[in-house]
């Protein structure tokens, strides 16, 4: 029989403490050390459970790692006793390891930011993104996202399909205008609270979905996605196409906007007289009214504005789903670094509730985006890049794997 790797005490320790000593399995987070019933004493409910089995026969085993690497920090998650031993249960079966790592990493984002003083919301999140199309540069790579992302790379290697395609879980329309000139197959898993999977296979225009092994005809979203391009800039805006480019019914879309000032710097007003929007603002000590209809004349207003507003809305759904708001080339538009700056700062503090990632090859924004982000290159130097005209008709295929909470399970230690 071969002998168990295990933990040593130091290692125990630091998979703890680099857990706050809550457990790591996703929206659990429950304290596992606090004081006993005497002066003197101390429960400690928390275990270091191994992500691949400490054998080859154990849950989640025969993953090739030597007895070194098992017994590693970096194959253990640490966890309250009841999910400790829940995720061994049916020989490991219920959860995999890829769950578990997922886990493992998000809850340590959390409590690294937590450490900073910022408190996220407990949401799922998009964990990863595996690539497998030609038609994306960096086929075969698994792109992993945190709470922060900026992802970079030279024109026409696919960037803005990539993020086009997280936001068709739900909204298949891009994929079957795609799929009229290439096949198109994107595969999400999530918990709600228990494990799914979807596939969405988009053919000649028509888009198909398969969950959980049976055909359907939509699927409910397992996160929310709102995408704000760089041709948000120059388009009049009215509260219709706001609803529309938020996906809100334009009640809704009013309420958000009448909620703004309260609790923004810089938007001080907000008036909506049947469909027309006018914003009044205040920048640098001056103030100024814009209309929807003058958009493209207030340039310099319009992303911090549009940022506000996304902003407030993914706060909003962060609460009850997982949220991820994603801009496209967005800050490229200018070139004001303070502007960069404060947006930047502003999305930072978002990530408390909603993950964020960045699509830019600005050098401002790259330089600004710290150890704090997550940073993604497509098309690194030395590699080939598609273009959009010759990848037009390769098939793309990817997968998306979202986190949301597993099954509550009860304590039977206390």
């Amino acid at each position: 029989m071969a002998q168990r790797a295990e933990f040593s005490v130091a290692t125990r320790n630091m998979l703890a403490r680099r857990a706050g000593y809550q457990c790591s399995v996703l929206n659990c987070g429950r304290l596992t050390v606090g004081p006993g019933t005497g002066p003197h004493d101390v429960i400690d409910i928390g275990m270091a459970a191994h992500i691949h089995a400490a054998t080859p026969t154990g849950p989640r085993g025969g993953s090739g790692l030597s007895s070194a690497e098992l017994a590693d920090v970096s194959n253990g998650i640490w966890c309250c006793y009841s999910h400790g031993k829940a995720i061994d249960a049916d020989n490991g079966t219920i959860y995999t390891a890829d769950d578990l790592r997922a886990w493992k990493r998000l809850h340590e984002a959390r409590k690294g930011m937590q450490v900073h003083g910022l408190m996220p919301d407990k949401c799922g999140l998009v964990e990863s993104i595996t690539v497998r199309s030609p038609a994306i540069h960096g086929a075969g790579r698994t792109v992993e996202l945190g709470m922060l992302n900026l992802i970079t790379g030279p024109n026409a290697t696919g960037k803005t399909m990539l993020a086009r395609l997280l936001t068709t879980v739900s909204d298949p329309s891009y994929v079957a205008t795609l799929s009229r000139t290439r096949d198109i197959d994107i595969s999400v898993k999530w918990f709600d609270p228990h494990k799914h999977q979807v596939s969405t296979s988009g053919r000649g225009g028509e888009v198909r979905h398969v969950l959980d092994g049976v055909p359907v005809p939509y699927v409910a979203r397992p996160y929310k996605a709102t995408m704000l391009s760089i041709n948000d800039f120059t388009q009049p805006w009215s509260l219709t196409t706001l609803a529309q480019q938020f996906d809100l019914s334009t009640a809704a879309m009013a309420a958000t906007l009448n909620a703004l000032p309260e609790n923004s710097s810089m938007i001080k007003e907000i008036d909506i007289t049947d469909a027309a929007v006018t914003f009044v603002v205040d920048r640098d000590g001056r103030t100024t009214k814009i209309a929807s209809d003058a958009w493209p004349q207030a340039s310099d207003l319009n992303l911090p504005i549009f940022v506000e507003l996304a902003c407030a809305h993914a706060r909003h759904h962060a609460r009850v789903e997982p949220t991820l708001l994603i801009l496209d080339e967005f800050l490229d538009r200018t070139h004001d670094r303070r502007l960069h700056d404060s947006v930047l700062t502003q999305l930072e503090q978002e990530s408390e509730h909603a993950q964020v990632a960045i699509i830019s090859h600005h050098p401002s924004v790259v330089r600004r985006c710290d150890q704090a982000w997550t940073h993604t290159s497509f098309g690194e130097t030395g590699q080939i890049h598609h273009s959009e005209r010759s990848a037009s008709r390769k098939p793309i295929d990817i997968d998306i794997t979202a986190t949301d909470p597993p099954p509550h399970v009860p304590d039977e230690r206390i």
